[in-house]
């Protein structure tokens, strides 16, 4: 770099002569308030000093330095002062010259300690948020509100570590510390001075004033209302032609529409929108119909609440609730309830949310969920899954499909549900055992040759129930065993191999309800439109009659009667409840620790991921999943029905059979 000009030299040198000269003058001026008698205090003259501002400095007088040369007053601008670049700090001589003595004395006026210590609380308050659990929040304010906030906080420490005295020699090394000057030090004071008085902070508020009319609630609130109108379709270009109307603008005072671009932005910014994917909840179809309300509240509840004094109750954090101790009778065990499901493992089922790299590049993947693995098991909050001794368990992994192992059907409920009990009275004969299945069709599938109206045609017929197709060959389908008439009598369902007319034959519904005195019901149609009956009938058609026989009703499923013979209980759950079984949750957990595994296309290597993933579950983590449970049956105990307003179903659940219409607790402990 070449050497400065002679001119250029002369300029820095003149440069560096009037700083160091303006450094010398500040710290003679400061020597000259930190003197005893120009800075005011709360010794014997406090109370004047809040009147009239006596030893106060006269403000109006200008000091002479110790130098000789006059300085200039310390109310108006100069350079021996550094000020803010913003606008309230640049104050001038003539703006200054307009306060009258009063306004400046009532800057002046230092504050009691009190009031030092509540401005400070509400500074620091504006300024951060302390949490629960330790440390702060801190406010998100512009740069200029905080270095404001900054100045009088540190004024107020300064003020307050001095023994509330030296006011005004607080605010300059406030402003000090913020490289400004005694303008800056004014402005401190009397942005204290307000707060103490009005309880106004001084937030920066430059740009307030040009918001957008979008922006104002009334508008605001108007166009939700018209988007609420709309559904949940509702988008931006709604909104375009909403403020596209003319008489929009004169009912809201929109001077103009707007383009497609503001309404997206308007969208996120004021509508409280966000353009994504509907977020998944609960299922709830069918949740709160009258049948299953019913079920829930007159049925499952009570047997419920019954079993409650005979078992552990677990509270959030997975420990035995002390308020709701057992309670149990002379000659009664303790239950334990084991709650059964189902869980289907994908092979492409892995996280796919992570860190990726920024030059990372798009690479192909497998396509479809890829091979399943079905997992049926038992779990209890007293002993996590189901294991025996020498850990022997119920545990199912079955394979779903035509080609592998076929489908989980009832024959395979009940043979899984005897290995349970057979473990169960091995491993924990001190307890009673109680299980309980969700309402699946293969869970309530009666015995086949239960007494059923579901599919009977109405005149005779040969054979009935139809053959069963299996690998296309017929099996033939066992008969109906025999109904009752309502004086108590057997009633065969077909005639008898020497009838004349149809030897052998279904009887079918029409010829049953003669038999049964009910020939009007018989001349009606078989069932109504799509079995939709109108609701409290029971002689509308054929086949509701039929329902509502006692005979039909009172045969229980394949389960209830395996575990009656077995000495145990099933019950089942309502239908659609799957927040009254813990066990789900025990699959989420599973679940999210399996999709961390390694890919394989080896099924082998699968199970032993199912495996460890399901056995990864803890035991606590089961006992708050129980406890879960537990709330949801004393909010539904209260009176309190489903989660309301739910928008998460996305799936319709095909109708479940019949769930029987009452339980017997006694049944249990027999």
């Amino acid at each position: 770099m070449p050497p400065p000009s002679k001119k250029r030299k002369q300029y820095l040198d003149a440069a560096e002569r009037a700083t160091a000269g303006g450094i010398r003058k500040r710290a003679q001026l400061l020597d000259e308030l930190c003197q005893p008698g120009q800075l005011g205090s709360h010794t014997e003259n406090s109370e004047a000093e809040r009147v009239g501002g006596i030893n106060q400095p006269d403000l109006s007088t200008p000091k002479i330095p110790a130098n000789g040369a006059p300085g200039p007053p310390l109310g108006t601008s100069s350079p021996v002062f550094s000020t803010n670049p913003e606008t309230d700090l640049n104050d001038n001589s003539a703006h200054n010259d307009t306060l009258d003595h009063d306004t400046k004395s009532a800057y002046n006026r230092p504050p009691t300690a009190q009031e030092a210590l509540y401005a400070r609380s509400q500074i620091d308050a504006a300024t951060r948020t302390c949490c629960c659990s330790g440390g702060y929040i801190y406010q998100d304010l512009d740069p200029t509100t905080c270095c404001r906030f900054t100045g009088m906080e540190a004024c107020l420490n300064h003020f307050i570590r001095a023994g509330s005295k030296n006011f005004l020699a607080a605010s300059i090394c406030a402003a000090e510390g913020q490289d400004s000057g005694v303008p800056y030090a004014r402005r401190l004071r009397q942005w204290i001075q307000t707060l103490i008085d009005t309880g106004d902070l001084p937030y920066f508020e430059h740009g307030w004033w040009n918001v957008s009319i979008l922006e104002d609630e009334d508008i605001v609130r108007k166009i939700k209302i018209h988007l609420k109108k709309i559904g949940k379709l509702a988008c931006a270009e709604d909104v375009v032609k909403f403020l596209a109307d003319s008489e929009t603008w004169d009912w809201l005072g929109v001077p103009k529409g707007i383009s497609l671009r503001t309404a997206q932005r308007w969208m996120q910014r004021c509508g409280g929108f966000c353009w994504r994917k509907t977020p998944k909840g609960q299922y709830f179809d069918g949740h709160e119909r009258d049948d299953v309300v019913k079920y829930r509240q007159e049925t499952f509840l009570p047997f419920w609440r019954r079993l409650e004094r005979f078992r552990t109750i677990y509270n959030e954090k997975g420990k035995p609730d002390l308020t709701r101790p057992m309670l149990l009778e002379p000659g009664k065990k303790p239950v334990i309830i084991w709650f059964h499901d189902e869980s289907i493992f994908f092979a492409n089922n892995r996280r796919i949310i992570r860190w990726v790299g920024e030059n990372k590049h798009a690479t192909p993947f497998k396509k479809g969920k890829g091979a399943t693995i079905m997992v049926a098991n038992f779990v209890s909050a007293e002993f996590g899954w189901l294991q025996g001794i020498n850990g022997k368990s119920a545990r199912v992994l079955f394979c779903p499909g035509v080609n592998r192992d076929g489908y989980f059907t009832c024959n395979w409920v009940v043979e899984q549900l005897e290995n349970a009990i057979e473990i169960v009275k091995e491993a924990y004969p001190e307890y009673t055992h109680v299980f309980i299945y969700n309402n699946a069709p293969s869970h309530t599938k009666r015995p086949k040759d239960a007494i059923t109206a579901r599919q009977m045609p109405k005149k005779p017929v040969p054979v009935f129930p139809r053959p069963i197709v299996k690998n296309k060959q017929k099996i033939p389908a066992p008969r109906m065993e025999p109904g009752k008439l309502p004086d108590g009598r057997a009633q065969s369902f077909y005639f008898p191999d020497d009838h004349p007319e149809h030897p052998g034959w279904f009887k079918g519904m029409a010829e049953i309800l003669q038999e049964r005195g009910m020939d009007e019901i018989a001349e009606k149609p078989a069932q109504c439109r799509d079995f939709k009956c109108e609701e409290g009938r029971t002689d509308c058609c054929c086949r509701r009659a039929l329902f509502c026989q006692p005979d039909f009703e009172s045969r229980e499923s394949t389960l209830e009667e395996t575990a009656q013979k077995l000495g145990t209980e099933v019950v089942f759950l309502p239908k659609y409840h799957c927040e009254l079984n813990p066990i789900e949750q025990c699959w989420g957990y599973a679940k999210e620790k399996y999709r961390k595994m390694p890919e394989t296309n080896r099924e082998s290597v699968m199970k032993q991921y199912v495996i460890n993933a399901v056995d990864s579950v803890p035991l606590l983590s089961i006992r708050k999943f129980a406890a879960r449970t537990q709330r949801f049956i004393d909010a539904y105990a209260m009176g309190r029905c489903g989660p309301e307003a739910t928008e998460w179903a996305t799936k319709m659940f095909r109708s479940h059979r019949q769930t029987p219409k009452y339980v017997d607790t006694e049944r249990i402990f027999l």
